[in-house]
Formats: C-alpha cells, sequence, structure tokens
C-alpha cells in the first residue's frame, strides 16, 4: 500500500512541475511561431529588395523558380526522348519543329516535352492590329494547347528549312549551343507556307544529351 501511495503521489504533477512544463511548451510554440514569422518576413524582405531594384517576383513553384537537376533527374520529369533527336543541337532544332506535326485531331505531345527544360522559355515578337510590337511569353502548357487547338481544326506541319549559324561551346562536361535558323509551316505536308521565318534557340547539354532552353521566333 506504502509504495502504491509512493506512486500515486510520483505520477500526480506538482504544481511547480506543471507550470515548468507549461512554460516549457510554451516557449516551443513562440519559438515555432518566431521562426515562422521571420520566414514570412524573409520573403517579404526578398519581395522588397526586388521591388527596389525593379525586378519581378516570380510567384512560389513557378517555372521561373531556382532549381538544379541532374540528368536522371530531368529525364524522370518528361517522356523518354528518341536519343537521335537530342544527339546534337541541329537535331534538337529540327526534332523540336517536327514535334508539332501531324494532321487534323488528336496531338500527342510527348515528343514535343521530351526536348524541353521543366522552366523553357518560348517567345515571339509580333505586331498586334494597332501595328504594336508586341513581345509575347508562352508558357510550355500554354504551347502545348495552342498546338492541340490548331489540330482541332487543321493539319499542321513545320520544317526547318535552313540552319543558318551554330555557335556551341563545352562546360563542365556539359555545353551550351545558340542555333540561328529559318522555318516554315502549313496545314499539309509540303504546302503553302502559313507561316515563315526566323527563329532561335537556346540549348543546354546535361552532358549526355541536348536539351531546349528557350525557342523565340
Amino acid at each position: 500500500m506504502k509504495r502504491l501511495l509512493t506512486l500515486m503521489q510520483q505520477s500526480i504533477p506538482r504544481p511547480f512541475e506543471t507550470m515548468r512544463l507549461y512554460r516549457r511548451a510554451l516557449a516551443y510554440r513562440q519559438i515555432r511561431f518566431a521562426t515562422f514569422l521571420m520566414g514570412v518576413l524573409a520573403v517579404f524582405s526578398v519581395a522588397a529588395s526586388a521591388a527596389e531594384l525593379g525586378v519581378a517576383v516570380p510567384p512560389p513553384g513557378s517555372v521561373f523558380a531556382q532549381w538544379s537537376y541532374t540528368h536522371e533527374q530531368l529525364e524522370a520529369m518528361v517522356p523518354r526522348a528518341r536519343p537521335e533527336d537530342v544527339a546534337t543541337p541541329e537535331a534538337i532544332v529540327r526534332a523540336l519543329h517536327e514535334s508539332v506535326n501531324g494532321p487534323k485531331g488528336p496531338w500527342n505531345s510527348d515528343r514535343f516535352r521530351s526536348l524541353y527544360l521543366p522552366n523553357a522559355l518560348l517567345a515571339d515578337v509580333t505586331k498586334n492590329k494597332q501595328g504594336a510590337v508586341m513581345i509575347g511569353n508562352h508558357p510550355l502548357v500554354s504551347l502545348l494547347k495552342d498546338v492541340q487547338d490548331v489540330h482541332d481544326t487543321s493539319g499542321w506541319y513545320e520544317t526547318v528549312t535552313k540552319i543558318i549559324q551554330i555557335s556551341k561551346t563545352e562546360k563542365h562536361g556539359g555545353g551550351l549551343a545558340v542555333v540561328y535558323y529559318h522555318g516554315v509551316a502549313s496545314t499539309t505536308p509540303g504546302g503553302k507556307a502559313k507561316e515563315d521565318g526566323d527563329s532561335m534557340a537556346i540549348l543546354m547539354c546535361d552532358g549526355k544529351r541536348w536539351w531546349v532552353v528557350s525557342d523565340t521566333w
């Protein structure tokens, strides 16, 4: 009985012990809140600094967010590329246009998506109806939709007719390249050109294959 009473007394928190545990829990919560607040303030600080410098801040999760990936990690994000498509700068530039080709109807985007980095930039220079020069930005997902919209109404075929210039350099076992080229597009294979013009692609090699970083036209 004496031992039982002793155990019961030990199991009942003493006022001092209860207060100590309460203060410890309160301190832990305060630390967590302070950490959270510091994180929020850091985000606002970066945004404020960027605003002061006149730099746009990408939204969380944006394709413009900072990242670094290995060849294997990048390969896991996209459909498997045809080895011949990504072997050289010229090959991948020709492939990125051939990959949108097809008759009217459903279009399979796998080959197209296998060529691009996740944050690839696609942009063009055009004029609006008022004659003002417009610079357009096309996230990869938007261009995928645009291509399918075209195939919903007609066939679409693009061809690189001339590689004008390739500038290439090796770096850290990988490489960089800029390809300047001319291409045409029509609604039938070899048909009358609906679009034609010069374009420029920026490419990177991860040591095993080439990737499209940006394509501008």
